[in-house]
């Protein structure tokens, strides 16, 4: 008997192993081909609608011609090609209207002028050979033509060198948060370290679980505005979850997948061990977010949207196991890389305090939203055993309050 029950527990075992390992059908393929493209032609379109935007305002602050109307994309080097050719303009309008000024002050010939003057915007790099490297140069070319549009606005308000980039000031071209540059801030920002600039990430690192101030008046949701009940601490408990995807190295944050392109909630994707991933909608009843499904070496992402009424500043505190990337907006602005965190030395499922608290965070990152809606993108890594995500947001006012309102 015993003998018998082992034997078809085996052959259970064997068919459920190789029903996870059997090849995808031919329409599983189809649908996960046409999440790529779509997620690439989605991708492009809105990097090459930025980098229009950019365009345009350098052209209305140099007064040059209004540039030309985008054309319909079908792909990430269809974008790309268009963006070349605009950025290179955009290199000569911002080269021209440099060597007129300097010609109009020195009264020296426009073509002496052109020889004293550059762009700021660096030349056009080699084209690239697949889509994945035509998206992340057409990436480089609107976070640079952004670049250049900020400072055009900076000279328009009287901060600009003649024949190259615009003065920065004490603070190394940062945007601080709370400062006394904190009216120049885009609707959305990250606090950063002025010897660092604007690109720098914080980290998790080797540190105790943050202090809370008392009392805390802790809720869930993802809605912040008037009407909604009175907190100081707001776990985002909200999510659409895909995963798990293999974990590529010994460095799976660094590696993409599609979610890192493009959100397509109803794309499909091909997973670890050959399984089809679907985004699922996942509200978590307690905290933190143990994420369904876990596997070990494994990637996941998470996305959800936040809405505010009105402008704020918030901290938000973010913890992980194993690590995680998030983006808002589109911009990273938190990378773990903890080499030892509370929960690795104790399951943080019997860190009740903590729990009751919402504070199983490594640290915080101050943000500025603007009202309306925020997108909010996780990767997270599961090396072994328990995994979990948590974003906690407080407010970063003197009262440390942030109102939240229904799910």
């Amino acid at each position: 008997m015993l003998w018998s029950i082992l034997a078809h527990a085996l052959v259970l075992g064997l068919v459920y192993y190789v029903a996870q390992m059997r090849p995808a059908s031919d329409a599983v393929r189809q649908r996960v081909e046409a999440t790529r493209n779509a997620a690439f032609q989605a991708a492009a379109a809105q990097r090459l609608n930025e980098l229009a935007s950019a365009e345009s305002a350098l052209a209305q602050r140099s007064h040059g011609p209004t540039p030309p109307p985008l054309a319909p994309v079908k792909s990430a080097q269809e974008a790309l090609d268009q963006a070349r050719t605009r950025y290179d303009a955009m290199r000569e309008e911002q080269h021209r209207a440099r060597a007129t000024e300097l010609a109009n002050r020195l009264r020296i010939p426009l073509d002496e002028a052109l020889k004293q003057t550059h762009a700021d915007l660096p030349a056009l790099p080699n084209a690239p050979h697949t889509e994945a490297e035509a998206l992340a140069q057409l990436a480089q070319l609107q976070t640079q033509a952004a670049a250049a549009a900020r400072e055009a606005q900076a000279a328009a308000s009287g901060g600009a060198s003649p024949g190259g980039a615009a003065a920065k000031g004490a603070q190394g071209g940062s945007r601080v948060l709370g400062g006394s540059g904190a009216t120049d801030l885009s609707p959305f920002d990250v606090e950063a370290d002025p010897a660092q600039g604007q690109q720098n990430v914080p980290r998790g690192r080797f540190s105790s679980i943050p202090p809370l101030d008392a009392p805390v008046r802790a809720a869930g949701g993802r809605s912040l505005g008037a009407g909604g009940t009175y907190a100081n601490r707001v776990y985002i408990d909200t999510w659409y979850v895909v995963g798990p995807f293999e974990a590529i190295s010994d460095q799976p944050l660094e590696h993409s997948e599609l979610p890192e392109v493009a959100v397509d909630l109803d794309g499909t994707y091909a997973g670890k061990s050959g399984r089809t991933l679907r985004w699922r909608y996942v509200q978590a009843s307690e905290y933190p977010l143990f994420l369904p499904d876990a596997a070990e070496s494994a990637v996941y992402y998470g996305y959800t949207e936040l809405r505010l009424d009105h402008d704020m500043d918030v901290w938000a505190w973010i913890g992980a196991d194993d690590d995680a990337k998030v983006w808002v907006d589109d911009r990273l602005v938190w990378k773990g890389g903890a080499p030892v965190k509370p929960w690795f030395l104790r399951d943080a499922r019997s860190m009740k305090r903590e729990i009751a608290d919402y504070n199983l965070s490594e640290g915080k990152v101050r943000l500025r939203l603007s009202a309306g809606r925020h997108r909010v993108l996780f990767k997270l890594y599961n090396g072994a055993d328990v995994m979990f995500f948590s974003l906690v947001l407080t407010g970063a006012d003197e009262r440390g309050t942030v109102p939240t309102a229904q799910p």
